[in-house]
């Protein structure tokens, strides 16, 4: 896959804090192997708004809530880079590409994360439909490839995700999702799985112009984590968007431009420690609605 991370050059030394970061996160991620989920969520608009998306519709609900993927009818394609603290070691890279109609909705979705010695890639295909005007449900089938560098090799494993979206009127979207709900083995020395994973949030929109967006996700283990985001619409193809998201906490924003079937999202994140995570997203809707 074309590195486009290469659009977030790192500029000057790397400290010192942020290379123990590196090291800190590979061994982390060897350990503890999200899968989905966990942070890795693309779509520039969603990482302008704290990384909020289960309420949200498009190409990108093949990752975030593959329920959301029959609201928006036709072909849709994405890309999306996300540099994490300016370091091209901590790149994440995602394509989608969608198809709506009759007699439902078709997702593929491909990512990259890492670097040499320690990478994740992930594939998946998915499939949703509406099961009357505002009730919708997607399933997703996985496959994931940890590679670690040395003598630890690479593992491949298969698993599932399953979301649920409901509309009760034109403002309102409640959005929930599943990661993981069957237990799926990555190594047996220590004996790790991928982490069940449940998000649950709800979206308001107001006018058309205001999008107010909070969700929460948990896993069996950890804490859980809270998203929000606002959206404002700030001319008749301009957005701009502000957000949060904890663990670790984060401050994110953004906007958007909507240039006919063509869609740009920019945004970045601030950690207070380790700085800036840029991310672009951009969108194409070939046909449909």
């Amino acid at each position: 896959m074309y590195n486009l991370c290469s659009l977030f050059p790192i500029k000057g030394k790397e400290t010192i804090m942020k290379w123990m970061y590196i090291g800190l996160i590979t061994i982390c991620q060897a350990f503890s192997v999200s899968g989905s989920g966990g942070g890795f969520l693309p779509d520039g608009r969603a990482a302008s708004l704290g990384k909020a998306s289960i309420g949200l519709s498009g190409v990108w609900s093949v990752f975030n809530n593959q329920a959301g993927l029959v609201w928006d009818e036709g072909w849709q394609a994405g890309l999306f880079a996300e540099n994490r603290f300016l370091m091209k070691e901590l790149c994440y890279e995602a394509v989608g590409l969608s198809w709506s109609g009759r007699p439902g909705a078709f997702g593929l979705a491909l990512s990259y994360y890492g670097f040499q010695l320690y990478n994740e890639f992930k594939a998946g295909i998915a499939y949703a439909r509406k099961f009357g005007r505002r009730f919708s449900t997607g399933v997703q089938l996985n496959y994931l490839r940890v590679q670690i560098a040395e003598r630890y090799g690479s593992r491949g494993v298969v698993s599932c995700e399953i979301g649920f979206m409901y509309r009760p009127d034109q403002h309102w979207t409640i959005g929930m999702q599943v990661c993981n709900p069957i237990p799926v083995k990555l190594s047996d020395h220590p004996d790790e799985r991928l982490p069940m994973l449940f998000r649950l949030g709800a979206g308001y929109n107001i006018s058309g112009k205001v999008l107010i967006l909070l969700e929460g996700e948990k896993d069996l283990e950890n804490p859980l984590v809270v998203r929000s985001g606002v959206e404002v619409r700030l001319a008749r193809a301009v957005y701009g968007r502000i957000g949060m998201f904890t663990g670790p906490f984060t401050i994110t924003g953004g906007f958007g431009l909507s240039l006919g079937r063509l869609v740009m999202d920019i945004a970045t994140g601030y950690h207070m420690v380790l700085g800036f995570s840029p991310a672009i997203s951009i969108g194409y809707s070939f046909g449909g609605k």
